[in-house]
């Protein structure tokens, strides 16, 4: 073979390789294109969530049973038939206080009535007891009871508080649990509250100051935001004189209420003086009256620290003359928010 045609088939030969390498480039080339396109596509824009619709803000006058409606309740010391009508209950009782809230629904439709139990769960005794006082607490499952109609019928339930010589602060925060509920309200009655220990229940005369009470209004003012729910009510029996005019407003013969004028003003309650003197004899119409004028009326224009007021019928003991009607009762001005019967 020439020379010249070893150059030849050597240039094929090198020719060879270096088109079929180019052909393997391009089409390798092409390859990672068409694979790379689906296995690496391109970033995809994340789509926008859509925005959460606000909450609206919490505020407490969502539900808060006052001032848009009157509360008609039966009050009892469980068991006790003495005491009122709720102290059992039953589909009769419920029917009893249906029919009673339905006549001062008639004679202002412009408030709805909310029937309710004002139960007295401190029970305030004559006798030091094993804590030494003299008071006692109703047992949790009877609570719970009550707890469970109220919530089964839509009823308002205020825990009524007696306290005997306990401390006013202890004894609300016994019963802190079931105010989480909203529902469940609080009354106090000055009339067995010793917490000086100066005094026995039924034995002695009462005379409280607004100090023993704020720090109560204080910590129920408080409950609506700590516990999302709507204000509060916070209801003050009231048997006998306040003593803001009295040379001794701290004599227990004279007045009920030291200092009312005292009082805790703060809008996050409901504050309601509650008129729960007894009759049952002539002239008792007349005086029940005079003093819710006095202890409502005037004390609420004069104080300015609470906005409503209550009053109190009993069925048996008042019966034994003439019981006051819803007309009568509703003729009192302002016309009471918080009406309640006992026996």
């Amino acid at each position: 073979m020439s020379a010249q045609n070893r150059r030849q088939g050597m240039a094929a030969m090198i020719a060879v390789p270096l088109v079929l390498g180019v052909v393997l480039v391009v089409a390798l080339a092409q390859y990672v294109r068409q694979t790379g396109e689906h296995q690496n596509p391109a970033p995809q824009a994340t789509p926008t969530a859509a925005p959460e619709p606000a909450r609206p803000a919490f505020s407490p006058d969502a539900g808060a049973p006052l001032p848009t409606n009157r509360i008609v309740a039966f009050y009892a010391v469980p068991g006790a038939a003495a005491t009122g009508p709720a102290y059992e209950l039953s589909a009769a009782m419920l029917a009893r206080l249906r029919n009673q809230a339905a006549e001062y629904q008639r004679l202002d439709p412009a408030h709805p009535v909310v029937a309710g139990i004002d139960l007295v769960v401190s029970v305030p005794d004559r006798s030091a007891g094993p804590d030494g006082d003299y008071s006692h607490h109703v047992d949790a499952a009877t609570i719970d009871r009550y707890v469970q109609f109220c919530r089964a019928h839509d009823l308002v339930l205020f825990l009524d508080l007696n306290f005997g010589q306990t401390d006013p602060m202890t004894e609300l925060n016994f019963f802190r649990p079931y105010l989480e509920l909203p529902f469940v309200h609080v009354a106090v009655d000055p009339e067995w509250m010793f917490p000086r220990r100066d005094g026995v229940p039924g034995k002695n005369l009462a005379n409280v100051r607004a100090a023993d009470l704020n720090p109560l209004i204080d910590a129920v003012a408080a409950m609506p935001e700590e516990y999302q729910v709507p204000r509060k009510m916070f209801l003050i029996h009231q048997y006998r004189p306040d003593g803001d005019d009295l040379a001794d407003p701290y004599d227990p013969g004279k007045a009920l209420i030291a200092d009312k004028g005292n009082l805790r003003n703060d809008t996050r309650v409901d504050v309601i003086v509650h008129v729960d003197s007894v009759g049952g004899w002539p002239g008792d119409i007349e005086l029940k009256t005079q003093q819710y004028n006095l202890w409502v009326a005037q004390g609420m224009q004069r104080h300015q620290n609470f906005r409503y007021g209550g009053f109190k019928i009993f069925y048996q003991l008042e019966s034994k003359y003439k019981l006051m009607t819803p007309e009568q009762v509703m003729a009192l001005q302002p016309p009471p928010m918080v009406i309640t019967y006992g026996n």
